[in-house]
């Protein structure tokens, strides 16, 4: 295990652990934060086990929704200016991965007549919107598969956070919880492959991560936090 990116101001070592009294939390440059069952309850967080799975990658494109939903069609038209490559992947036809942030969705046709000259492919999409929450005009996201790995280590996508030094987790580390540096990979909406920083069988925090980041950036008083960086590749 080795601990990457300090930040200039000194701050509390393993024998005199900085802590944040009113929300009863101990920040250890080594270990990471320690919270107290209560605080735990308070924040609702909650940790889930890295596992192996096969992930299957996808391609998000957005789509200019052009006729909204009404209650006699729940169904929304909606177009998408893509790529010739992107264009490659996508059929008439062909259905979308459901997720709680991408609706169902289905090529139903597509207009290469621009193709020649610029390149680009307008794909029209039918989304399902029975809560008629796209209007026209608006935009949508939808994400279609690309193809599949063999199993590979992922974690819920709510699990990684992003910051200008790259991705991280928080890592369950005995009773402390420690930012660790990760390598993301392919993702399905759901679930990102992880090719470095991560075992499968390790703990990660799913729920209340961006407070644990607050909360170590408010314990070193504005430097830059420290983060654990395990070497995994084989």
């Amino acid at each position: 295990v080795t601990l990457v990116g300090c930040g200039p101001k000194e701050i509390a070592s393993d024998d005199q652990p900085d802590q944040t009294a009113e929300t009863n939390v101990t920040y250890s440059a080594k270990k990471g934060l320690l919270l107290s069952p209560e605080t735990s309850r308070f924040i609702g967080l909650e940790t889930v086990e890295v596992s192996e799975r096969p992930i299957q990658a996808t391609n998000e494109i957005s789509a200019r929704v052009f006729r909204a939903a009404t209650t006699n069609d729940p169904r929304a038209l909606a177009s998408a200016v893509v790529s010739a490559a992107d264009a490659a992947m996508l059929r008439p036809g062909l259905t979308s991965i459901q997720t709680p942030s991408s609706p169902a969705a289905e090529v139903l046709r597509l207009d290469r007549s621009e193709e020649p000259r610029t390149g680009m492919v307008e794909a029209i999409l039918q989304v399902g919107d029975p809560s008629l929450a796209l209007n026209e005009g608006g935009f949508v996201s939808v994400r279609f598969a690309i193809g599949s790995t063999n199993a590979v280590t992922v974690v819920p996508n709510a699990a990684l956070f992003h910051t200008t030094a790259g991705d991280f987790v928080y890592l369950e580390n005995g009773a402390h919880f420690a930012r660790a540096a990760v390598t993301a990979g392919r993702t399905d909406g759901e679930f990102t492959e992880i090719t470095d920083g991560l075992l499968a069988g390790d703990m990660v925090v799913v729920k209340s991560v961006m407070t644990l980041w607050m909360t170590e950036l408010h314990n070193v008083n504005g430097g830059d936090a420290c983060c654990i960086k395990r070497e995994t590749k084989r």
